[in-house]
């Protein structure tokens, strides 16, 4: 009886763990931005996407470096 017992919370316990780990959100658990990260053509610095700065075909970090 107590082996059913057992058998029995143990399978309460990993259906609540299960429901619980599927209402959590995938970004919640995994912090990413989503944002593409760019090589400065100069200086070789990774910038996000939306920072960088490109001319002639070129990417770069800075103001500094497109000129």
């Amino acid at each position: 009886m107590s082996y059913v017992l057992a058998l029995l919370l143990g399978w309460v316990g990993f259906s609540l763990i299960k429901k619980f780990m599927s209402q959590v959100p995938a970004s919640s658990s995994k912090k990413k931005t989503g944002q593409k990260m760019l090589a400065c053509s100069v200086c070789e610095t990774y910038i996000p996407e939306q920072d960088a700065i490109i001319k002639n075909g070129k990417i770069f970090c800075s103001k500094e470096h497109s000129e």
